[in-house]
């Protein structure tokens, strides 16, 4: 996809996967004209503009904004990145993670007997098993083709850690008291997750809209194309698009929930946009490259977007839809749009909580967002306090110099910057070097992160007017005995493609039954150009930084700009909530009793940029011909059609997600070139 630029000290290599979703309309009502609004407008005289619809459809004003929502689809989108962490913070972040899962963990905690008793389960943890999930996709162990390079870690945590982590705990536990909310995996980023915002009453009738809409489909259910009848969707974006040259659209914000209908085959056509720079000046271009001011234009879509409904905040503090649910029949399912509203409201604060904004490189929120641990001093090879041993048996009196020396000269030293080698042709060295470990970087005091202390405005007072963007999706995930008894992992995304201008994922699981345990896994792309260490290593002395970080650093080395954040289980009634700056994947699961069947259902609501309002169903009359007694009225499309663009879509961003998986996996750090 991508070339290597001399100039820059980053290296590129292949792409990847992608996957999308879909969804089947149902019943059929009369057209009848609005009562108190104009048809007769000309659809692209009014003054709103949107991307696609009077601004370029790549218009994208996060770069000029004083304040932004970062995005994590590219690695040219502000603000996306993490910091690198150390092995031993994610896995005291892993170790928290499980914790919070306990019952009444939140009083336990406080319990100074119950919590020796976690301290010691934490440590006796395996390490190799947590040290391999940390550092999964990021660094491959060489074999003896390669000496001098240090062994995995046989110590992670240690009793400051774990001390460091009931502390923290016990912080945790006081917010949660005040809001039902647990931030977790939280860094650079966070996630939360909370399993007691959304009531048994809600959970109620959010199970029974399950039921209604599964029963409506009982004859003919729409199975997700690709997932071997395992996933069956019944409310889902990738169905009755917004389809550029096809769908036809109002500029101003007209079309609501209750009139719906009546504005079916109104508007004009939407132009389809064909400027679109060729691969070659792409990859040419500096500007895409890494650390370059522009996304790659092919991470946007030419062909679709979805369609999100446009939400009100009520003077009462609830929200209210004021335009239809795409795929979910306005007139028919007014009460699940009822308890789409009341998830939505549920969803808030842990939207507020985790949506950290982005300004003159800080970012800004409630959740933490920053590592605990300080930078290493000096992470050089040559400090020889980073290892255990410190220094080879027998050659204290060369040690005691500071640094190994040889007469390898691979290069003449530069004369602003000499470097020192290591003979690694003396067994001794050779020994030592192979047998060494990395001593892992002690925590700083503890101190406890502000939980809550309101830093920016809450959403619903910030965008107070101009209310809110949300796309919805609904979906059951079937297994079957004898023909699909488990569920495969997934492959590694972000929510949307750039047109949808995604912000922020809330996700409710609802139901689940006779499956095993499965979780969601984190990671985040993290900045290739890490000049304070780079600068603070000499020459290839980058081993001890590789095993403190889990990660691969020398240029072509393999190991990718990610930052593994750790994983947390999608159990039944947990809301669950993440900026779309982190990169997720589902972990496989499976039936528990493989003599009957089992489900998953799920909600997902993705948070559109509130800074940046996209196409919406207010602007898109319904497209779907079944929910009509006429057919063939203009702007409507039939089943067959809205499921031949729902397989275009998905090819497309299956190719999409390739492409931004390679982005992801083809940046490394380039350490050795100094």
């Amino acid at each position: 996809m991508v070339r290597a630029f001399p100039h820059l000290s980053v290296s590129f290599r292949r792409p990847l996967a992608n996957l999308f979703r879909l969804r089947l309309p149902v019943r059929c009502y009369a057209v009848t004209p609005p009562r108190s609004r104009d048809h007769t407008q000309n659809a692209f005289t009014a003054k709103k503009k949107y991307p696609g619809l009077g601004l370029d459809i790549r218009h994208d004003d996060s770069i000029d904004r004083d304040v932004i929502y970062p995005i994590g689809i590219h690695f040219n989108c502000y603000g996306s990145e993490s910091e690198m962490l150390l092995v031993r913070e994610v896995a005291m972040m892993m170790v928290m993670e499980s914790i919070t899962d306990k019952p009444d963990w939140h009083v336990k905690v406080f319990d100074t007997e119950i919590a020796n008793k976690w301290k010691a389960e934490a440590l006796a943890l395996p390490v190799d098993a947590m040290y391999n999930e940390i550092a999964q996709d990021r660094i491959t162990w060489p074999d003896e083709a390669f000496p001098g390079h240090a062994p995995k870690p046989k110590i992670i945590l240690d009793e400051a850690c774990v001390d460091y982590c009931i502390k923290e705990l016990r912080a945790k536990a006081e917010y949660f008291k005040r809001s039902g909310l647990v931030p977790t995996l939280d860094a650079s980023a966070t996630v939360v997750k909370s399993d007691i915002m959304i009531d048994e009453k809600l959970k109620h009738e959010l199970r029974s809209a399950f039921e209604k809409l599964k029963e409506e489909q009982k004859a003919n259910p729409d199975w997700h194309p690709g997932t071997e009848n395992r996933v069956q969707d019944l409310v889902h974006p990738s169905l009755y698009p917004l389809v550029y040259g096809r769908t036809r659209v109002m500029q101003n914000e007209v079309v609501g929930v209750e009139d719906a209908i009546s504005w079916v085959g109104k508007g004009e056509v939407i132009p389809k946009s064909t400027k679109t720079p060729s691969l070659v000046d792409i990859r040419r271009s500096i500007d895409y490259s890494v650390g370059g001011s522009k996304v790659d234009p092919t991470f946007w879509s030419l062909d679709y977007q979805w369609l999100p409904s446009n939400l009100a905040f009520q003077s009462d503090g609830s929200v209210k839809f004021t335009s239809y649910i795409n795929n979910l029949h306005p007139l028919k399912h007014r009460d699940i749009y009822n308890s789409i509203e009341k998830l939505v409201e549920k969803s808030l604060c842990a939207w507020d909580f985790c949506l950290a904004q982005h300004s003159s490189g800080t970012s800004s929120g409630l959740g933490r967002t920053k590592p605990r641990f300080p930078r290493p001093v000096n992470p050089c090879d040559s400090n020889l306090s980073n290892w255990n041993p410190p220094m080879p048996d027998g050659m204290v009196d060369v040690m005691s110099k500071g640094t190994l020396t040889s007469t390898y000269t691979e290069s003449e030293p530069n004369q602003d910057n000499e470097f020192e080698y290591i003979d690694y042709s003396d067994p001794r060295i050779i020994r030592w070097a192979e047998t060494r470990e990395a001593v892992q970087p002690n925590l700083p005091e503890f101190s406890a992160w502000p939980y809550g202390v309101a830093r920016i405005p809450p959403l619903r007072e910030r965008f107070q007017d101009s209310g809110l963007q949300i796309i919805v999706k609904m979906a059951s995930i079937e297994l079957d005995p004898d023909k699909n008894p488990s569920f495969p992992l997934g492959g590694w995304h972000v929510e949307g493609q750039m047109n949808e201008h995604i912000i922020g994922t809330a996700l409710y699981y609802l139901d689940s039954e006779n499956i095993t345990p499965s979780s969601l896994q984190f990671r985040m792309q993290t900045s290739p150009y890490q000049d304070e260490y780079q600068n603070a290593v000499d020459q290839n002395s980058f081993s001890w930084m590789e095993q403190v970080f889990g990660v691969l650093l020398g240029s072509m080395s393999g190991g990718a700009c990610l930052q593994n954040y750790g994983r947390v289980q999608t159990r039944e009634g947990r809301l669950l909530a993440f900026p779309n700056v982190f990169h997720h994947r589902v972990t496989p699961f499976e039936l528990a009793d493989k003599t009957k069947p089992g489900h998953r259902r799920f909600i997902a609501l993705w948070l559109v940029d509130p800074f940046m309002r996209v196409i919406s169903t207010a602007n898109v009359p319904p497209q779907q011909e079944d929910w009509l007694e006429q057919k063939g009225i203009e702007g409507t499309m039939s089943s067959e059609e809205a499921k031949g663009h729902r397989e275009k879509l998905m090819k497309e961003r299956a190719a999409f997600r390739n492409d931004a998986e390679g982005s992801w996996e083809g940046v490394d750090y380039g350490f050795c070139e100094h």
